[in-house]
């Protein structure tokens, strides 16, 4: 089993000359060189006044400099805030106000006229905020720029080791906010590390590993894989942005041992994977989470993959069950053994499906809303605490079978309400993409005069053949209930996800409402 370093600080001096972050195939730095920059930075940082518990927002894409960031906080005793690079102005101005963050680490739009706009709203917002460019910009306003500071040493100031106490807040991991703004979920140094330790003794993570990593690390998943492949000795591969080609590409280039994707990566990458351009026997392992995984994706994936795949299901407030199971995994579990965290923290190790209106525990098979023992309340930043009756509700579809095996069906707030049924959109979407005239799906409610509401059922074709709504809804009438089927039908290009791969349903809803394309429905309007 793999066993984690007790720091990134150790992982670097431990394995100071080995290879630690390749990044756009050009450029890699050492353990060593990596614990230099950490060290530099956070000597930057408490020049400019940062104190423990001081928050340090990255809104950064992937690439070498987000790991300083994090590390360099945490030197300082410093509370690290991961965002998405493309917020607008006035999103970053909120999360930088809502934390009071003492320095914004900021890193211009790719495909922005001027990716410096946003900093005028987070000037308004919060003017005594210090911002710190990823690189030097023609218009940077006598901002900091992290080029300049990682090339100042560290002259007389010594590099102690981190400052954070075992119950101080290291990380706020944002939530996905789908009903409103995000809260901010607060998480100590060893639950973070015991969380990243969890998945390591899953599948054996180790030295030798290589991990390509194109999900974002300003998400809370992609942040912990790529510390944990840094705390076991191996090598970690950043991409800024997803492309199936070029991810394909990279793998065999960098011999990639793992490769972690949401099931849309994945569909993705196995289409256009060519048996004689891209060599991918390298892989061993693929890490899939934020969405059911078709079994019909799965079985390819172990097929044209060769590689054996870590299912995970989990929230930003510290709660997960994963599992490597094959028959587990085609089945539609996503396992029965959950993370049990270290003493004092939330989870307890125990989940359950319950009565949504009551919390009462449904019987074992039967659907509910899943929740997850927990020790203490989950903390939020400046928010009420959560799960104060010992249970954390997920918000989440699912069920519990007798033997354990807890099965994720959608969000609770994504149900459509048809006729006073409710019905999962995600159960829908798993069994849509088995049908061979189906390359992706997603599921929203429309507005029915009789039903209150439709379910709508939008597809990319896999061909120039799709199946008309009749013949879906007899391809789905052999494993869902009638109530179930589409009442509609509507080809699109595309399916609007967001930057993990969760199907964006507010966007999918706006285009199939606004746009009024061609749909085919059961009943006349």
């Amino acid at each position: 089993m793999s066993t984690l370093a007790r720091s990134l600080r150790q992982a670097c001096e431990q394995w100071s000359e080995r290879p630690a972050i390749t990044f756009r195939g050009t450029r890699t730095i050492t353990y060593g060189e990596l614990g230099r920059q950490i060290d530099t930075l956070a000597a930057a940082y408490r020049r400019m006044g940062v104190r423990p518990g001081d928050r340090i927002v990255c809104q950064f894409r992937n690439c070498p400099e987000y790991v300083v960031v994090v590390a360099a906080a945490w030197e300082c005793g410093a509370i690290h805030v991961g965002t998405d690079n493309d917020l607008t102005g006035s999103e970053l101005a909120w999360l930088v106000d809502r934390t009071e963050a003492a320095v914004l680490v900021f890193q211009p739009w790719s495909d922005a006229g001027d990716g410096l706009d946003p900093l005028g709203d987070v000037r308004r917002a919060r003017p005594e905020t210090k911002v710190v460019l990823h690189e030097v910009c023609p218009e940077h306003e006598g901002h900091d720029c992290l080029k300049d500071l990682l090339e100042v040493e560290a002259q007389g100031e010594a590099a102690g080791g981190t400052a954070l106490g075992r119950d101080d807040t290291a990380v706020l991991h944002l939530t996905s906010g789908t009903t409103g703004y995000p809260k901010a979920v607060r998480e100590t140094l060893p639950a973070f590390w015991a969380k990243m330790q969890f998945f390591a003794y899953a599948f054996g993570l180790g030295a030798d590993d290589v991990m390509l990593l194109f999900l974002p690390m300003g998400h809370v998943f992609g942040v912990r894989l790529g510390l944990m492949t840094l705390l076991t000795g191996g090598r970690l591969v950043l991409m800024e942005r997803f492309s199936p080609s070029l991810a394909l590409d990279v793998v065999a280039q960098e011999g990639v041992t793992v490769l972690p994707g949401m099931p849309t990566h994945l569909n993705l990458m196995l289409a256009a994977l060519d048996g004689g351009e891209h060599d991918v026997s390298c892989l061993r392992w693929v890490v899939s989470a934020a969405a059911t995984l078709p079994r019909g994706l799965a079985e390819r994936v172990y097929e044209r993959l060769g590689v054996e795949i870590l299912f995970v299901y989990g929230c930003s407030e510290n709660f997960t069950t994963c599992t490597v199971d094959r028959d587990e995994i085609l089945s539609g579990s996503v396992g029965s053994t959950v993370f049990s965290g270290p003493e004092g923290t939330p989870p307890d190790g125990s989940v359950r499906a319950v009565n949504p209106l009551d919390h009462s525990p449904m019987p074992a098979g039967e659907v509910g809303e899943l929740a997850f023992g927990a020790r203490q309340p989950v903390h939020y930043w400046r928010a009420p605490d959560a799960a104060t009756d010992g249970w954390y509700y997920t918000g989440d579809l699912g069920r519990v079978d007798p033997d354990g095996q807890v099965y994720v069906l959608g969000r609770l707030k994504e149900l459509v309400n048809r006729g006073g049924l409710k019905v999962s959109p995600t159960e829908i979407e798993a069994a849509a993409v088995r049908h061979p005239g189906v390359a992706d799906a997603a599921v929203v409610g429309t507005p029915d005069p009789v039903l209150g509401e439709a379910v709508c059922t939008c597809i990319v074709p896999a061909g120039d053949a799709p199946p008309t709504l009749l013949e879906l809804r007899e391809f789905l009438g052999q494993s869902l209930a009638r109530h179930k089927l589409p009442d509609e039908l509507v080809l699109v290009d595309g399916i609007p996800r967001t930057i993990i791969g969760k199907v964006d349903r507010p966007a999918l809803v706006a285009s199939v409402l606004a746009d009024e394309p061609a749909r085919q429905r059961l009943r006349p309007r």
